[in-house]
């Protein structure tokens, strides 16, 4: 999708007038789900309501930040999450016309045409993405096949003994995080956007991971104390937290004093933490698009009311949206052996 920016005046009235549209887009939603009370059984009806409110927190990314190409993969996603639950592909055709019904009816000429075109054409697009078969995926490697299977029986004891052995085998944890566990996790996600796992299981194989990283981190020797001390969270409202979690480890296993947060906190108990440990480096996590607005608005506080923070940004969201947040941040990370690397540069070539 190749759309020009949107002007300040469109942008602006977007953000003045998002409540209402986004109480409007509930509103017709909701009537049309009334009408199938009989067809569809509660999880389709919230499964519904979830991913309207989703596409409106991702569609204020993409007007922000211009990131119109998003669009598509979200329709895509969208088509692939509904379509393996039995929901017809009509709804998604219906989620994008709510949008653009609700645009129109609140937002002015030209302005409404500036924000509804996007809309327009990711429509359009889902005739093409819907009804196709699941693309064949490239088989898995041996391993990350193996411990994504441990993960999906729930053998949390398993998983764990078969990271351990390539810890003895003299991989370094930060290896075993990017060519096992988190391939696996993806995996593991793409399983539930094709209801293929539901999340329950999902959320185990989290866990299972979770547990793993402990037992790999707890069987290193202890390093000496390094000067150094880093915050590390998820922006507000992001739960992915296993990236952040594996990144306060591998600094921990550096020497260095952290405060690790993690997921869940909100944004002014963010930037009070950061204030009271006044760290070296402060490290953010934002994995999906829908987040981008709240890290960027994280970010232009810690700069205003924490003068020379040092911002390292990681997370697939932070890759997308490099070219807007890099000039804000001293750096972000591609994986997790480069946010290690950005966070000694910063603090001097001996960490």
């Amino acid at each position: 999708m190749n759309f020009e920016p949107l002007t300040p005046q469109a942008l602006t009235a977007f953000e003045n007038l998002s409540p209402r549209i986004l109480a409007l887009v509930r509103e017709r939603l909701g009537l049309e789900l009334g009408k199938t009370a009989l067809e569809y059984g509660r999880r389709q009806r919230e499964l519904l309501e979830d991913c309207t409110r989703r596409f409106g927190d991702t569609l204020q990314a993409v007007y922000s930040f211009g990131l119109f190409e998003q669009l598509e993969n979200e329709t895509a996603w969208l088509v692939s999450v509904l379509e393996s639950r039995g929901l017809a592909r009509g709804w998604v055709e219906k989620i994008l016309e709510t949008w653009t019904i609700a645009i129109q009816g609140m937002v002015k000429p030209p302005e409404a045409d500036e924000l509804s075109r996007p809309l327009i054409r990711a429509r359009s697009l889902v005739p093409r993405l819907s009804g196709q078969p699941l693309a064949d995926e490239k088989d898995l490697p041996e391993d990350v096949q193996r411990y994504l299977d441990f993960c999906l029986r729930g053998q949390r004891r398993e998983a764990a003994e078969f990271a351990l052995t390539f810890l003895e085998g003299g991989v370094v944890p930060e290896q075993i995080a990017e060519r096992l566990l988190i391939p696996a996790l993806a995996q593991i996600g793409r399983h539930w956007e094709r209801n293929q796992i539901g999340a329950s299981t999902e959320h185990l194989a989290t866990e299972i991971t979770r547990y793993v990283i402990y037992r790999l981190f707890d069987s290193l020797p202890r390093k000496e104390s390094a000067p150094f001390s880093a915050v590390l969270a998820c922006v507000p409202s992001d739960e992915h937290d296993i990236g952040i979690d594996l990144m306060a480890n591998l600094l921990r296993n550096d020497g260095w004093s952290l405060v690790f947060i993690g997921r869940g906190s909100p944004h002014q108990d963010l930037l009070e933490t950061v204030a009271g440990a006044r760290p070296d480096v402060v490290i953010l996590s934002v994995s999906l698009v829908s987040h981008l607005p709240a890290a960027h608005a994280l970010i232009l506080d810690l700069r205003e009311k924490i003068p020379g923070v040092r911002i390292i940004l990681g997370g697939a969201a932070a890759l997308i949206a490099k070219n807007i947040l890099g000039p804000l941040v001293a750096g972000i990370a591609a994986s997790l052996g480069d946010g290690r690397r950005i966070a000694r540069g910063l603090v001097g070539h001996h960490a």
